[in-house]
């Protein structure tokens, strides 16, 4: 069995993407704050990178900001996978999405093409549950969904998903 590891740099630049596409419509509501709360506890992310991300959640943030320039390449395709999933998570992208979206993938250095094939496994990936909006959970069974998608997408089905570990200090 092959072992995919999604390093902490990738969550990391994810959740930036997430909150970034949060923010599309102008404004995050608690349920979406809570979500990448709860993501960056479940993910074991490190003090420094816990405060980026707070300070992402409190404005709107450029994607030319992002810190996406050391992303792999199946990184940015799991970023990216993860940004069109937010986009269409309320099963309707709002056209400041679709265009956040696009501009996601200009600075992720993905062709027009491949984003097209990524959009098409963000769909296929499942939406959130009626009713139960437990954000936190949701996000974390996406980034242990995306790259099983990935790794269909090349023919590749025998291989566990792990996240890279880190050691958080303590608060």
């Amino acid at each position: 069995m092959k072992r995919l590891t999604v390093s902490v740099r990738a969550c990391t630049e994810t959740l930036s993407l997430l909150i970034a596409m949060a923010w599309a419509d102008g404004r995050l509501d608690d349920a979406e704050i809570s979500g990448v709360k709860g993501a960056v506890q479940v993910l074991n992310l490190t003090k420094e990178q816990r405060d980026r991300l707070d300070t992402l959640l409190k404005k709107p943030v450029s994607v030319a900001d992002l810190e996406l320039r050391a992303l792999t390449q199946r990184d940015r395709a799991f970023a990216f996978v993860a940004a069109a999933w937010m986009a269409g998570v309320d099963r309707q992208i709002h056209p400041k999405e679709k265009a956040l979206l696009e501009e996601i993938g200009a600075k992720l250095g993905l062709p027009v093409r491949r984003r097209a094939e990524l959009v098409q496994v963000a769909q296929s990936l499942e939406g959130l549950p009626e009713g139960a909006r437990n954000w936190g959970q949701e996000i974390t069974k996406l980034f242990k969904a995306i790259p099983a998608e990935l790794e269909e997408e090349l023919g590749d089905e025998d291989f566990e998903v792990v996240f890279e570990e880190v050691d958080v200090e303590p608060e």
